[in-house]
């Protein structure tokens, strides 16, 4: 975090410190007037030149920072800059490091739109690449258009008469370099000139080898197109006490990262002893001897130079095509150093750089004025010494302050940032900047992609409040609002503002405090959809209590029923459709109390991996070919205590859901299973208990859930399908099964992705519930005590009973049965209860059963899966028999129990 601060005040001078400092000002101008000389004159411009007003169109072939375009645009700049009505459009094309032939149909159609409403006057290309592209596609972009060009390379002027066209050539002397090298170096034969494979290099490369016949028997040319590190080091490697180098400028990629031609010189130079020469003042001063150097500020010059007469009326035909243009010899003067040159062996009128300046060759006068200037400062810093240690002293105490308020508020667990009248961020903490992926203020002006995207949309909504604070003055209070991250997790802040007043009390920016309350938000919607789920399971519960007992006293009556009508008759068909019509509302309301209390029979140590496995495999027959399945899933799991046919319910819910929302554009639906360790605050925030689970994800990606039907999607019946394509019991069923299992499951939904994550885990302990028909009937013997408050089921139950072979006393009460049990203790073979009764329910009945009669068993029935939970304690409680249920299953069920008592 950086608290931005102003400047303090240097200090007050003194009045000799003041006189002091005016004769150092005059001794010091007038060092610059000795050294600066009589000024130039200035050229005159004429009438016509001032009153140019245009626009002029600069294509650069390369990037910002290659130092020859450079070199061209700042001598563009300087020729222009006595002109204030002409205004430059720089566009560089980035040509050195892109090929021309990918990048070329963007550019034409960046210009089009870019430009499409803005005309030119002229247009400036600098450098081959620029100008292909004007000759290919300028006539398109901008009919007519006059173009000045320079830096071209290995070009026929001819070919460029009578084209509203004229510029620069930029023709190397390499002769007259060549012949000065040799001079140097008379005992050097062999010439290997380094360049690359771009428009350019090429260009230039012909231009080299154009002047090979010249030095027959003195030099053997070696050109080597360069494209890797490891060819540069063999280059090197291969250099001889013969070998010059020649070097043409370039900008490459080797291994994956991009250098300038300074840095590949300068790797050369490092490499080897032999020397180095070239044709580029640019280059100077990276490792080359030397040579007769071009300039890019002379070539931009004269650029202007052309485009000022052709803006002034002049006819681009009419004015020449320069091919030459002077260029003097320069060389390095540390170079010649390292190569032991003497100056004297250079041509006349060189220029040296880096030579270190004689110290007598400095004006005399000039020379005192400097010693005095030294004196005088040095005693103008003695006189501000005492002011300066005073003024460090006041530095320090502020720092401290200041590094005490950085602590403090970096340590604050909150969001806070300031801002000034114009929503300019002036400071923010450490929370501030790493909720956002900043690492300091202006850090938060330079984000990127997805960051800034999140970024900006808060900023948008928090600017408009702060105007809001600023012009009410008043302090805002706390606003809920969810904000992605630089992450891209969606957080909930708790956003609260106050107006920041200067010295005056006037408001002159805002302070925002925000805090993350989503771990609060997400447990308050955790525990507000625990309380309408088990609403509505408690609910759905006693409906299916009552559904179950109707059921059962309609089953058992259709099947009493049958055995007096035969089936082939018409009554007894329609008691057949009678019968399967209860089974299938028996189904119903299975489903139902799947989503209140999922049933725990049938779970036992299951490997998870092989039920999606199996549920995979009938899905992928009954997808269209345009979802494609992917699946990812570990064969090594942990068993889990578990029920197959409900993790099989819990796929296929799911696929089905995502098959629907892809259904009609195709798409990709992957399927995961793997482990997951839950532990610290997302456990809680799950509700789960910490440890290891399996992780089951079906992701598709389709439109995704809208926001607003969220938090409704596991509501029981709650369907976006038409009424022919579902009940809405699916996710509502998917949902009492994983909390059956001590699971979660969690949601993650936008356009183009929506996730479905299950936690299962590892679980131990079963116990037996039988809710499954058998296909044969099984009949027994003994005397029964029927227990069940329903008289549709008292005058039903005891009859099927009997029609299977068994003496049945039926009650309707607890106490009744208590006392028939006082009357006879040993008269009962087994008892059958209903488990919810008034007054005594079948548990309690079951206790006082096993004083009364031990040894004698107690079969519970019941349209509620809670008297599982009840029975576990009660040791004479063999069997639990969910409603509703048929004579075969409760005639297995006595064989059952009665065999095991024998």
């Amino acid at each position: 975090m950086r608290l931005m601060t102003r400047p303090t005040p240097f200090g007050t001078r003194s009045p000799a410190a003041t006189g002091i400092l005016t004769v150092i000002t005059s001794l010091l101008v007038s060092v610059a007037v000795a050294m600066a000389g009589p000024p130039p004159a200035n050229d005159a411009l004429s009438s016509a030149a001032k009153s140019i007003r245009a626009n002029i169109l600069y294509l650069n072939s390369y990037h910002d920072g290659y130092a020859w375009s450079d070199e061209i645009l700042e001598g563009l700049r300087s020729g222009l800059s006595s002109y204030s009505a002409v205004e430059l459009q720089v566009e560089y094309m980035d040509l050195k490091r892109y090929a021309s032939a990918h990048i070329a149909p963007l550019l034409v159609n960046l210009y089009k739109r870019k430009f499409q409403s803005r005309t030119f006057d002229l247009v400036v290309v600098s450098d081959n690449p620029a100008f292909e592209f004007w000759k290919a596609h300028g006539q398109a972009l901008f009919p007519d258009l006059p173009v000045v060009f320079c830096g071209l390379n290995d070009v026929d002027p001819a070919a460029l008469e009578n084209r509203n066209m004229t510029g620069i050539i930029e023709n190397v002397d390499v002769e007259a370099t060549l012949n000065v090298a040799l001079r140097l170096h008379p005992r050097k034969n062999r010439l290997v000139i380094i360049g690359d494979a771009s428009t350019t290099g090429i260009s230039i490369m012909h231009q080299v080898l154009a002047v090979k016949d010249r030095f027959a028997g003195r030099l053997t040319f070696v050109p080597c197109i360069l494209s890797s590190l490891k060819e540069l080091n063999a280059l090197m490697a291969d250099a001889s006490d013969t070998t010059l180098f020649y070097f043409i400028p370039f900008y490459t990629q080797l291994e994956g990262r991009f250098y300038s031609a300074t840095e590949i010189l300068e790797i050369v130079h490092r490499s080897t002893s032999a020397p180095i020469y070239t044709n580029w003042a640019f280059l100077l001063g990276h490792g080359a001897v030397g040579g007769k150097m071009i300039s890019g500020k002379t070539h931009g010059r004269l650029a202007a130079e052309y485009a000022l007469k052709i803006l002034a009326g002049a006819k681009p035909d009419r004015l020449p095509i320069r091919e030459n243009v002077d260029a003097p010899f320069e060389f390095d003067y540390t170079i010649l150093k390292e190569q032991g040159i003497r100056l004297d062996q250079l041509p006349d009128d060189s220029t040296i750089i880096n030579r270190p300046p004689s110290f007598y060759r400095l004006n005399k006068q000039v020379f005192w004025i400097f010693i005095v200037s030294i004196v005088t400062l040095l005693l103008f810093t003695l006189l501000l010494t005492r002011n300066i240690m005073q003024r460090k002293a006041v530095e320090q105490r502020m720092q401290n302050q200041l590094s005490f308020q950085e602590l403090l508020l970096d340590t604050i667990p909150q969001l806070i940032c300031w801002k000034d009248r114009e929503n300019t961020i002036l400071g923010a903490n450490r929370y501030y900047l790493q909720f956002f992926g900043a690492d300091d203020p202006k850090g938060l002006e330079t984000l990127q992609g997805e960051a800034k995207k999140y970024y900006m949309a808060h900023a948008e909504w928090a600017n408009r409040l702060n105007q809001e604070v600023m012009q009410s003055e008043t302090p805002m209070p706390g606003i809920k609002r969810s904000v992605t991250n630089a992450s891209g997790d969606v957080r909930q802040l708790e956003v609260k503002k106050v107006p920041l007043r200067d010295k005056s009390s006037r408001v002159v920016g805002t302070l925002t405090m925000s805090e993350d309350v989503t771990r609060a938000v997400n447990l308050e919607k955790q525990l507000l959809q625990s309380q309408k789920m088990e609403a509505i399971g408690n609910l759905s519960g006693g409906i299916a209590h009552d559904f179950n007992n109707i059921l059962t006293s309609v089953i058992n009556s259709i099947e009493l029923s049958l055995m007096d009508v035969p089936g082939d008759t018409p009554a007894g068909k329609d008691l057949h459709r009678a019968l399967k019509a209860s089974q299938r509302g028996s189904a119903l309301v299975k489903q139902i109390l799947t989503f209140s209390r999922p049933s725990k029979e049938g779970m036992l140590p299951t490997r998870i991996q092989d039920v999606v496995q199996e549920a995979l495999g009938l899905l992928r027959a009954s997808l269209p070919r345009a979802i494609t399945v992917r699946e990812e899933i570990s064969r090594r799991l942990p068993l889990c205590m578990a029920d197959p046919n409900q993790i099989n319910q819990i796929v296929m819910n799911l696929c089905t859901n995502a098959f629907h929302a892809l259904r009609e554009t195709g798409g990709t639906l992957t399927l995961f299973l793997g482990e997951a360790l839950i532990e610290g605050e997302r456990a809680e925030l799950l509700g789960l208990s910490p440890g290891r689970y399996a992780k089951l994800v079906v992701t598709d990606d389709g439109p995704g859930i809208p926001a607003e039907i969220m938090d409704k999607i596991f509501d029981p019946f709650f369907t976006t399908k038409g009424v022919t394509e579902g009940t809405g019991l699916g996710l509502a069923v998917v949902l009492g099964i994983v909390r059956a299992h001590r699971g979660a499951i969690d949601v993650d939904s936008r356009p183009g992705h929506t996730a479905f994550s299950v936690l299962i885990p590892e679980h131990t302990g079963a116990y037996e519930v039988l809710d499954m028909p058998v296909d044969n009937l099984a009949r027994g013997s003994g005397h029964l005590l029927f227990v069940e408050d329903d008289p549709d089921q008292i005058e039903t139950i005891p009859r099927v009973l009997e029609s299977i072979g068994y003496t049945v006393s039926a009650t309707h009460s607890a106490a009744i049965a208590l006392s028939l049990v006082d009357r006879d203790p040993h008269g009962f073979d087994a008892v059958i209860t209903d488990f919810d009764m008034p007054v005594m329910n079948g548990i309690e009945l079951a206790r006082m059963l096993a004083t009364k009669m031990p040894g004698v068993p107690v079969i519970i029935v019941s349209g509620r899966e809670r008297a599982v939970e009840q029975v576990v304690p009660v040791d004479n409680v063999r069997r639990i028999v969910l409603k509703p249920y048929d004579r075969s299953t409760i005639a297995q069920v006595l064989q059952e129990v009665l065999k095991k008592d024998e």
